[in-house]
């Protein structure tokens, strides 16, 4: 039994593994016009589906050059959408990202005028779209 120990003693230490998880995220695009009435988000986890929303879009042509194919297998699409404001001024982004035992954190940041600050006078619905790590369950703070 002795000589066994230290050979264990070996497998044990050395089959530890460390996970590696993902916390990079990339905003591909962002605008105050086009996002949805209400705040919310929506995850697109497939090409189908993006493809979809890049056509609902309605953009110029020379702005579908800020969609890049993305690799499905490793991140999915959100979308942040701030909701309907009544003047500009506003925008929608992402703050930070955890990566926690496959649940995705996102912490959003919502910019607002500054009171006071002059605007445009136009209804304005801002939206962001990023690259984010594939999880099984995905959580906007």
């Amino acid at each position: 039994m002795i000589k066994f120990f230290p050979l264990l003693f070996f497998i044990f230490s050395c089959s530890s593994s460390k996970e590696v998880t993902d916390n990079s995220f990339s905003v591909i695009y962002k605008s105050e016009m086009g996002g949805t009435e209400n705040a919310g988000y929506t995850l697109i986890q497939n090409n189908e589906s993006y493809i979809r929303f890049i056509e609902s879009l309605k953009l110029d042509e020379s702005q579908y050059a800020n969609f890049l194919a993305v690799d499905f297998k490793k991140k999915d699409v959100l979308v942040l959408y701030q909701g309907q404001k009544n003047s500009g001024g506003y925008a929608i982004d992402i703050e930070s990202l955890k990566n926690e035992n496959q649940t995705i954190i996102i912490k959003k940041k919502e910019i607002m005028p500054k009171k006071g600050e002059i605007t445009t006078s136009v209804i304005t619905s801002p939206y962001c779209i990023a690259l984010i790590p594939k999880g099984k369950r995905v959580v906007v703070e």
